[in-house]
């Protein structure tokens, strides 16, 4: 549920003024209380003004990441409930100790700025405060333990496919990486928490490069930002709802009508979809063109008129 600072955001979002009587009539507390949340709220940046015997109003739209901003946009289950920080090591860390304590699924945590997160094979993640996203969801889907790997997958459809609603043409580089232009702006971190031979949760952590203006030297070759690629700032709060809601909707049908759906989203969104690739696994590289994936999420790569499932590697496309 939202909190009530949210729920008076939310309310104040038309931009219309708010009388202080209203407001508390709207959501059923005093005046008092009103003009507290009102006040912890213009701590937190938001430019509301108070206007002498008329009330509260919001002028413009301050670029935050937390859960008043997050709720007024918010468009199914998940992220009913969310967990908001302005810095941690990583929102998977909280993410599993929330899954311990049994949280409902679509749990969600988000943080202006983490210190410690991880993308592909261990690598750091870079992500400077106020500018990008990075969030962590909780899922229990029922599924066998072999069929947990395919949620990257299917995480990543739906990425892709939010951010194609919105106007940005992301492609998704085999497995878990989210492309534009060619450069990545986005990863996908999926862990489980299980019991004996069922899962408990899967806590699926997701980065997205959104209004970064500088991309380190050492990073410019292979990454950049949506804001760089698109020349346009994003609410985060709003786009962050919107892959949420892509997430929710094609979680859901992989869990009612298998992978293959989600294989089809998949495809279409493909980066090197039918083109040479060289793929590096366990420091060893392997040339072919890449055929897609298989039913079971391998990537397809045929070689010599051959064509053969690969689980485990990465494409490169950077020399680091």
């Amino acid at each position: 549920m939202a909190s009530t600072r949210g729920k008076v955001l939310n309310l104040l979002q038309d931009g219309t003024v708010w009388s202080g009587q209203e407001l508390a009539r709207q959501l059923n507390i005093s005046r008092t209380a009103i003009w507290k949340h009102i006040e912890t709220l213009k701590q937190d940046g938001y430019a509301i003004e108070t206007i002498p015997r008329k009330g509260y109003q919001l002028f413009g739209q301050t670029d935050r990441l937390d859960e008043p901003a997050f709720v007024s946009f918010r468009k199914g289950r998940f992220g009913q409930t969310v967990h908001a920080f302005d810095q941690v090591d990583t929102t998977q860390r909280i993410a599993h100790e929330l899954a311990q304590k049994g949280v409902l699924e679509g749990t969600l945590v988000i943080s202006e700025e983490q210190t410690a997160g991880r993308g592909q094979l261990g690598r750091n993640w870079y992500n400077p405060s106020h500018v990008n996203i990075a969030a962590s969801v909780i899922l229990r889907p029922a599924l066998p333990i072999r069929d947990a790997s395919k949620l990257t997958l299917m995480a990543a459809s739906a990425f892709a496919r939010a951010l194609h609603a919105q106007g940005i043409p992301a492609t998704i580089k085999w497995p878990n990486d989210l492309l534009l232009n060619g450069k990545k702006i986005g990863g996908i971190l999926t862990e489980m928490q299980t019991e004996g031979d069922r899962i408990q949760a899967v806590i699926l952590g997701f980065g997205l490069n959104v209004n970064s203006d500088v991309i380190p030297d050492e990073l410019a070759h292979r990454a950049t930002s949506i804001k760089l690629e698109m020349n346009q700032t994003y609410r985060r709060s709003e786009l962050l709802a919107h892959l949420l809601a892509e997430l929710e909707t094609e979680y859901d049908l992989f869990l009612a009508s298998g992978f293959d759906s989600v294989r089809a989203h998949w495809l279409e969104h493909a980066a090197y979809l039918n083109e040479p690739v060289t793929l590096t696994a366990s420091g060893k590289p392997r040339r072919g063109t890449m055929r897609g994936i298989s039913e079971d999420g391998a990537l397809l790569l045929e070689h010599e008129g051959t064509v053969e499932p690969i689980y485990s590697a990465e494409i490169a496309v950077w020399n680091d």
